[in-house]
């Protein structure tokens, strides 16, 4: 059919090409004689590939026929193989006895060690050690001798480094959250220090960093000290507890914490005692003055002067010396009433400011008192930070207000003594003036 298509498809193209009917027909013979011999071509290809494809399969038996030979000689092989296996594991854990039990002993002292490696302050400075430790504690062959020694070595390592000094170099993370190099003084496994300053061991990253807070000013002095240049003896705080206590230290809160504490009530306690030792410091000085100018005045009775109390007394006497004693005496009394008031101005007010601040500690304490009591109403008692400002409130209130009572009543007590003994001097030299004119 396809090549009666093919000559009816020449016989077309023919007709359209061919300037004759005898060149169209030698065309249809030529096309013809090569189909035919195409077609013969392929008749012998198909047979060749038929017989090539007889052989690749001969082949494809013979081959497997091998591999089911080799499968089952490595078959033979493998279950001879586990026999001898498990006879070999059966004489090696008779040959092992004790030894066996001995290495379980250093497997589990292995991981003992892991636990106090991590939370050691030295292993920032032997970093490697951890690594074999954790290696000895999760294998599961027998160690041999050199491991052994490395694990008496690092333990016998452990003990030494506990009780030295040692500086060495090595990261620190600052408070911003960068790192930099510094050189570190580690005091056993209780303290590291660098620059003066304490550093706290984190034992999830095996790193140093310093402390967003550090202890008090007395502790920086000695940590100053300890990692300056000198040889001499010189005290230094160590932490047993590995970092709880040197924890402790840096939440303790100052001087200006304590009154932050107290809240709004603290403020006005503390501003109105600085106000009340103000006056009392500016009274102290202005009696001190009065009192200098009266001591000269006594020794100069006669020339009286006007910047003191006993001369302006004195001046009053002078001025009605020619008037009876009776009208004297009245003219003095009355001199002397307006002296008193200037002397003892403020007195009464620095007395008032001592009795109101223990008053106003009273307050800040029960309005802690409320805030706490308010606080379990709301959240219970099972968190006590949660109770902690208003415990606080009440309590720093109550300290600063007594603080601030008691020197100022020692100041109004001073200050009333001092202004008595202006008075009295005064009246006693105003009545010996007139004992002098009788």
């Amino acid at each position: 059919m396809r090549i009666v298509l093919a000559i009816v498809g020449l016989l077309i193209f023919s007709t359209a090409q061919a300037d004759s009917f005898d060149e169209l027909l030698n065309s249809i013979k030529q096309q013809t004689r090569q189909e035919l011999v195409e077609s013969q071509q392929r008749v012998k290809r198909f047979k060749q590939e038929k017989q090539n494809q007889a052989v690749l399969l001969a082949e494809a038996k013979s081959r497997l026929n091998t591999l089911v030979a080799e499968n089952q000689r490595l078959l033979t092989e493998l279950d001879s193989n586990e026999l001898l296996l498990s006879q070999k594991e059966e004489a090696l854990q008779r040959k092992i006895g004790d030894l066996g039990e001995m290495f379980g002993a250093v497997r589990q002292v292995a991981g003992e060690l892991k636990a106090e490696f991590d939370n050691s302050l030295n292993s920032v400075q032997y970093p490697d050690r951890s690594q074999f430790i954790d290696s000895l504690a999760q294998s599961k062959e027998l160690p041999d001798v050199k491991t052994l020694e490395q694990l008496w070595y690092v333990m016998l390592q452990e003990m030494g480094e506990t009780g030295k000094t040692r500086s060495f170099n090595t990261d620190v993370t600052q408070r911003d959250g960068t790192t930099a190099a510094k050189d570190v003084v580690r005091i056993g496994s209780y303290a590291a220090l660098s620059g003066g300053e304490y550093l706290q061991y984190s034992a999830e990253t095996n790193t140093l960093s310093n402390l967003q807070r550090q202890p008090g000013s007395h502790f920086l002095e000695m940590a100053e000290a300890f990692t300056g240049n000198g040889d001499d003896l010189v005290k230094i705080m160590i932490d047993p507890t590995r970092g709880q206590l040197l924890s402790m230290l840096t939440r303790k809160p100052n001087l200006w914490e304590r009154i932050q504490q107290g809240g709004i009530i603290g403020y006005i306690i503390l501003s109105l005692g600085a106000i009340g030792l103000l006056i009392a410091l500016m009274r102290y000085i202005y009696l001190s003055l009065v009192s200098s100018k009266i001591s000269a005045q006594t020794k100069k009775l006669a020339e009286p002067v006007a910047n003191n109390p006993l001369g302006r007394v004195a001046l009053v006497y002078r001025e009605n010396k020619a008037k009876p004693l009776q009208e004297r005496e009245i003219a003095l009394e009355e001199a002397m009433l307006k002296e008193v008031p200037v002397i003892e101005r403020y007195n009464g007010l620095i007395k008032l400011l001592a009795a109101v601040a223990p008053l106003l500690g009273l307050l800040g304490t029960v309005i802690g008192m409320i805030i706490t009591f308010q606080t379990i109403t709301l959240f219970g008692t099972s968190d006590p930070k949660l109770m902690a400002g208003g415990i606080s409130t009440a309590l720093v209130t109550t300290v600063l207000g007594l603080s601030v009572a008691i020197p100022l009543l020692f100041a109004y007590t001073f200050i009333t003594s001092k202004s008595k003994q202006i008075i009295d001097v005064v009246e006693h030299q105003s009545v010996g003036l007139i004992a002098r004119e009788a």
